[in-house]
Parts: structure tokens; C-alpha cells; sequence
């Protein structure tokens, strides 16, 4: 599986049987769509890849989606990549689930993220976004907490300000 713009899709034959290895012997041309050997590859050797690789892109298109559907004020789209039980923490109050979620983060007037850093957890399942948030107020710091639920990247906790 692998995600492009906060959704999931299952590779075509033979991407599918591609594992991860911290030594593999393949890496990934995003741009050409294939994976290209480091070396030499045995007959029955795995071919393998450094998944990292594949979740910072993963990481990179949920980000661009979720400042699309800011950008087109879409809480439809934002709603995708919330998940149903998320909690936010903004301006001194705590609202939980999907529906309040997205309201929130539309009263609050965010508009887009910069200076973005991510720390991808155990299993690269969960990773953590650290960022600067440009609302229509002003500059406040910004965190994401975001798993893979159901097969899909979604914000499970915000903490905005």
C-alpha cells in the first residue's frame, strides 16, 4: 500500500511484493514511477526498498491536500483527513471529533503551514508534524499528530498556538 494526496492505494504486480530494508537493493524514482537496483540482485534475493523514502512522499501529498481543502475552504476534503474521534487544542480550548474538528480549524482561520518538520514513529504508522500555521490573525506554532487509520494518513490530535 502506499498513499498519494491523505488517501491509500494498493500497488499494481510487482511493486506490491516490494519490501523495505534498512540495506536495500533497490531505491525509488518517484518521478519515472519505478524502482531502480543499487546493485546487483541474486536470483531469489527480495528486492527491497528504504521505505522512508515512500512515507516523507506519503507525508508530503497528505500535507498538500490538507492545505488544499484550506486554500478552497472545503471541509468536505479537510473532513477526509480528520479522523472521526480527532481532538484540537486551539486558543485555549479542546474540541473533539470530526464535525468540530473542521469548524474549528476554519474559525481559526488557518491558512497554510510553513517550516514543516516531521518525526515518523515506530513502523512508520504514526508520525508527529511540527510547523508554523499563517492564519488570518497571525503566525502561532503548530502540531499534528497523524496515524494510518483504516489504510489512510489522518489527523488523530492538533494542538494549535
Amino acid at each position: 500500500m502506499h498513499s498519494y494526496g491523505g488517501r491509500r492505494y494498493l500497488y499494481p504486480a510487482p511493486a506490491r511484493f516490494v519490501n523495505h530494508s534498512d540495506n536495500p537493493s533497490c531505491y525509488q524514482d518517484f518521478d519515472r514511477g519505478c524502482d531502480i537496483a543499487l546493485r546487483s540482485i541474486t536470483q531469489g534475493e527480495p528486492i527491497t526498498i528504504d521505505a522512508t523514502d515512500e512515507t516523507a512522499r506519503e507525508l508530503d501529498t497528505f500535507l498538500d491536500s490538507y492545505q488544499h481543502a484550506l486554500r478552497e475552504g472545503a471541509g468536505k476534503l479537510l473532513a477526509g483527513l480528520i479522523d472521526r474521534d480527532a481532538s484540537l487544542w486551539l486558543a485555549g480550548r479542546a474540541v473533539r471529533g470530526r464535525g468540530a474538528f473542521v469548524a474549528t480549524v476554519f474559525e481559526a482561520g488557518l491558512v497554510s503551514l510553513s517550516e514543516v518538520e516531521w518525526l515518523v514513529g515506530t513502523g512508520r504508522w504514526e508520525a508527529l508534524c511540527s510547523a508554523e500555521a499563517d492564519t488570518v490573525r497571525g503566525r502561532q506554532h503548530q502540531t499534528m499528530l497523524l496515524k494510518v487509520i483504516a489504510g489512510n494518513w489522518q489527523i488523530v490530535y492538533q494542538h494549535a498556538g
